[in-house]
């Protein structure tokens, strides 16, 4: 492995960190995940 392959995978899960602690982040605030805009408790996908 060179340097770019390390830097390239160290973005990589940078990005996969961040992405997971949003979804963390916005469950425990109460805000819907499903991915659909000012989706309320009743979402579809969340009945599902």
């Amino acid at each position: 492995m060179n340097i770019w392959d390390i830097i390239i995978t160290a973005l990589i899960a940078l990005m996969l960190i961040m992405a997971v602690r949003s979804i963390v982040k916005n469950k425990k605030a109460g805000k819907c995940t499903c991915g659909c805009e000012g989706c309320a408790a009743g979402c579809d996908k969340k009945n599902k």
